[in-house]
């Protein structure tokens, strides 16, 4: 059996960031509300969640672990609009009433907007 302690370095290196495991409890609520959308919803939209989801993780990953402040700025800009299109993705599901009441839904954007407001943080700290 192969040794996975480079994977637990690799991991340590964001795991901690508040940012991530904020990302990261979104994606499971995701995944767990998600099979529950209506078939209509439940591939195109529902998808989407998760993508952007996804896509958010990743660019937290990639903006940690950058160093030149540009290329981290620009990061962050990034991450910023996908949290956005996450959080209209996130209304319109309400609207077709694919997140079950209505507190699922406050609770899961209250999520997103904190996930917004630690990434301006970070913006402005980097600069």
């Amino acid at each position: 059996m192969q040794k996975l302690g480079w994977v637990k370095k690799f991991v340590a290196q964001y795991s901690h960031l508040p940012i991530y495991n904020l990302a990261f409890d979104l994606l499971k609520e995701f995944y767990q509300r998600v099979p529950k959308f209506s078939k209509q919803y439940k591939y195109f939209l529902g998808g989407r969640l998760v993508e952007y989801n996804i896509e958010i993780i990743r660019l937290i990953i990639e903006t940690n672990s950058e160093r030149d402040t540009k290329k981290r700025t620009n990061l962050l800009k990034d991450l910023g609009e996908k949290i956005e299109l996450l959080i209209i993705h996130l209304r319109i599901a309400n609207e077709l009433k694919q997140l079950g009441q209505q507190k699922s839904y406050l609770f899961l954007v209250e999520k997103a907007v904190n996930l917004s407001r630690q990434a301006e943080g970070w913006r402005k700290s980097t600069k």
